[in-house]
């Protein structure tokens, strides 16, 4: 591994937000060549996969200014300050979708994009939800709708449903309720 491995010469930060910070490292791979690396900083996501009595997955749909469209996805969101995952899971599907789910459980946890970012994802089962009232915050338009499972998975198959995050989640949802997880 250590053949593999980059030293970091130098490191500038280039850009900070209130979610992200983006810097360009300069490093010497193990050849001796120098390169430069840019790399978004992001403090890491939650997302839930939530699935109904029915075996329906509890979608949203939001507009997504990056990418132009509105896209089909999981819940998910950042967690607050010293927040821990579940809390932050649990948190994020009852304010995007109004479920509280009696059920919540760490599944799986991955790098979002890592050729430029270091952004973890946790991922979060939800399981036995009571329908309350979704709470957004005021900068998030927000649908929410139950989609069979059968249905999501032909729309990850079709390329309808165009989320990493999401196309993932369907895969953790199905793999659930067949029982091998």
């Amino acid at each position: 591994m250590a053949k593999l491995e980059e030293k970091e010469i130098n490191s500038k930060k280039v850009f900070e937000g209130r979610l992200l910070k983006v810097r360009v490292d300069t490093v010497k791979l193990p050849n001796g060549v120098e390169s430069t690396r840019e790399v978004v900083e992001h403090p890491g996501a939650v997302a839930v996969v939530a699935i109904t009595q029915d075996n329906e997955l509890v979608l949203i749909r939001q507009f997504r200014q990056a990418t132009g469209e509105v896209l089909l996805e999981v819940p998910a969101g950042v967690p607050e300050k010293n927040e821990a995952g579940e809390a932050a899971a649990r948190r994020e599907l009852e304010e995007e979708t109004g479920y509280h789910a009696k059920n919540v459980k760490k599944i799986w946890e991955g790098y979002a994009s890592p050729g430029y970012s270091n952004e973890i994802i946790q991922f979060f089962l939800a399981t036995d939800m009571n329908l309350m009232k979704q709470k957004t915050d005021e900068d998030e338009l927000i649908e929410v709708d139950l989609v069979d499972l059968e249905l999501c998975l032909d729309l990850v198959k079709t390329g309808k449903i165009r989320d990493n995050k999401t196309m993932i989640g369907v895969l953790i949802a199905e793999m659930f309720i067949k029982g091998d997880l």
